[in-house]
């Protein structure tokens, strides 16, 4: 099946920050992270939601407000999180950062 998408097996690797901060170019890694986020916020908007039992905007609210409202500061922050957590997957560290400003 690898070569049907044209990954040889010994290509494949985990994604990790440092391999997202060494190969690929900035504005590739800024389009990731920002999926990262809106995924976050979509999950967070679902779980709220299913446990209040109405449509609960709160801590999505809360997410898109901590990246888009400064992304650069934002891009900044979780960049160097990147660096310093480099063997951690992106995801996770994104998803540490929002738990520390918007909780769980």
């Amino acid at each position: 099946m690898a070569m049907t998408v044209g990954v040889a097996p010994s290509q494949a690797r985990d994604l990790s920050a440092g391999v997202l901060l060494d190969e690929m170019p900035v504005r590739e890694r800024t389009s990731y992270i920002m999926g990262v986020v809106e995924g976050l916020a979509y999950a967070r908007f679902r779980k709220d939601t299913m446990l209040s039992g109405e449509k609960d905007e709160q801590g999505m609210k809360c997410i898109y407000e901590w990246f888009y409202s400064d992304n650069t500061a934002a891009l900044d922050k979780i960049e160097a999180a990147f660096k310093q957590y480099r063997q951690h997957t992106p995801a996770l560290i994104v998803t540490a950062l929002v738990r520390r400003e918007c909780g769980e």
